[in-house]
This record gives structure tokens, sequence and C-alpha cells, in this order.
């Protein structure tokens, strides 16, 4: 790998180089997906003012929370965030070292694919697991071959963000001509 088509991003910019022993990427890979997982089912929680409660073995009491549907709306996203960033490393650990390729797009597109069926079970469909599957795997891969940079002039888009301006103002000779033309409107 070094001067084909893949080892660079859209804008020819060098790709990240992820090492390490594939166990703990992808445990820290379900690890941050617990926590993403944790936060999204908290603000799902603490979206709507209703008390949240279960219905069955366990009956909830009229207006107030119970602590397991709690934790099941809590968890549950934590859960499926978590399995999904663990799918997702692991298949793109096997891929690199199957084929021994760490800068290819395919191991994107097999993992992205894996990550999406994870995604798509949670419906029961198989349907929209295949969809899900297709889709992540080729956002995955528009991913990995755009590479860290997404903008093609970062000079540019440095000087929209950090752009000084000059201390004193220049006008155009328009505004020149018509300031001069409508006296009063000068001090605009």
């Amino acid at each position: 790998m070094g001067n084909d088509k893949f080892s660079t991003g859209a804008f020819g910019d060098p790709k990240e180089k992820i090492s390490g022993p594939g166990l703990e990427r992808t445990i820290y890979s379900a690890g941050t997906g617990a926590l993403a997982g944790t936060f999204y089912g908290a603000c799902v929680a603490a979206w709507y003012p209703d008390p949240v409660q279960s219905t069955g073995k366990y009956g909830a009491i009229p207006g107030r929370t119970d602590i397991r549907a709690l934790g099941r709306t809590i968890l549950r996203p934590a859960m499926w965030f978590s399995l999904t960033a663990g799918t997702f490393t692991a298949v793109e650990c096997a891929m690199e070292a199957a084929r021994n390729e760490t800068q290819d797009p395919w191991n994107s597109l097999v993992a992205g694919m894996a990550g999406g069926a994870v995604i798509g079970m949670t419906t029961g469909r198989p349907q929209i697991m295949g969809a899900a599957a297709i889709g992540m795997g080729a956002l995955m891969t528009a991913v990995d071959m755009s590479g860290p940079k997404t903008v093609m002039y970062e000079d540019e888009l440095e000087y929209k963000r950090k752009g000084l301006l000059p201390k004193q103002h220049k006008e155009s000779d328009a505004v020149a001509a018509l300031k001069e033309q409508f006296p009063q409107h000068k001090n605009l």
C-alpha cells in the first residue's frame, strides 16, 4: 500500500493508521457504544414528562416511575449500541487479519454490513435487516474512502472560520459613489 487510490482519502490526505490488538479495539468500541446507548436511553427516558411504567407481573404504582421499566428504557439502547459497535469492530479486525490489509475499503464495507445487520435486527424483519446492512456498508465505505478530512480546500475553510478583517474596511467604488450621491446616508 502506498500510492494506490485507496491509501489516501478523496482529497489526497493520508488515512489514519488504526493499530492495536483486535480484542482490545473491540472491547473499547463496545464500551463506547454502551456509553452512547446509555446516553441515548437516558435522553429518551427524560424526554417525556410521563412516568416510565411497566405492566405485567410487577405492576406499577400509577403516577410513579417503575425502576425496572426505567432500567429497560435506558439499558436496551445501551445493549444495541454496544452490540453494533462491537460487531463492526470485530468484523473489521477479522477482515484485516484475514486479508492482511489495514487500509482497505472492503474491510469497512463488510464490517458496515455486519453492523447494519445488527441495527436491522432490532425490527425483527429480514427485509429491513438486509436494507440496513447494505446502507450501512455503503456509508462506512464512503466514510473510509473519503478520509478524515471533509473539505478539499482547507485554507479557504480556515479563512472562513478564523479570517481576519482589516482594521479599516475598504468600501467598493460603487458604495463610495452612492454615499457621495446621498450624503445623508454617509455614516451608514
